[in-house]
């Protein structure tokens, strides 16, 4: 797994974290160093749960949704934060499954048999307009509302983490990411890099030189797990 702050931003603001088969990734936001106490408020909150037990759904969930409130409460006690928030994207990888829960627009992909696909549905305004047909998703990229998330955490209370289990295989490669990534390479790109790699460190590391290479507009984050 890697992060890196990318060439234009001055602060990290992405918090990734590996605790035995459990994967966390968090994409902060707000200013005063704000999405960066998010994000890595989040990531904590996801590592230290039991990733063994009966109801992994249900005991993610009611972690993120203790991290919500934290935010929520540091926000009221630093106003200076006011508005921070973080996506967060969790898997699970099991024997013959991958558990992923998400909230914002951080991705989770499966790379299966040189195919690519995306685990995750953005929860963003420019994925609802694609949805709709207001769009298409050539638009969507440079869209002026690109940015602007439906759900997040820090945002809104109650929150509504979407989860799901795959079917995984040996030979299956897992990434979860940030948008820096996603916006600087597109989908095949991302594919060829992640399937042409000997291992999960260096396939991270050339995802984020390659995003970098392309601009490295928002800070760049990846973890890769080969089944």
């Amino acid at each position: 797994m890697a992060t890196h702050v990318g060439k234009v931003r001055t602060v990290n603001e992405d918090s990734i974290g590996r605790q035995g088969s459990l994967l966390v990734l968090a994409d902060g936001m707000g200013g005063h160093q704000a999405g960066e106490v998010a994000s890595a408020l989040v990531v904590e909150r996801v590592l230290a749960l039991e990733s063994g037990a009966p109801n992994f759904k249900a005991v993610l969930t009611s972690v993120l949704s203790e991290a919500n409130q934290a935010l929520l409460a540091y926000a009221v006690e630093h106003q200076e934060c006011m508005g921070m928030g973080t996506t967060v994207v969790v898997a699970k990888v099991e024997a013959d499954r991958v558990c992923v829960a998400h909230i914002g627009d951080s991705r989770a992909y499966l790379w299966h048999e040189e195919q690519l696909t995306q685990l995750t549905i953005d929860h963003s305004l420019v994925a609802e307009l694609v949805k709709s047909g207001g769009i298409t998703e050539e638009e969507a990229k440079n869209h002026p509302q690109r940015n602007v998330l439906t759900r997040a955490l820090g945002a809104a209370e109650p929150i509504e983490p979407e989860y799901r289990e795959v079917p995984v295989i040996a030979g299956d490669r897992l990434l979860l990411c940030s948008d820096g990534l996603t916006v600087m390479l597109s989908d095949v790109e991302i594919a060829a890099l992640l399937g042409a790699e000997p291992s999960p460190q260096v396939a991270a590391d050339r995802l984020i030189a390659a995003a970098n290479d392309r601009g490295g507009m928002d800070n760049i984050s990846a973890i890769v797990v080969f089944i």
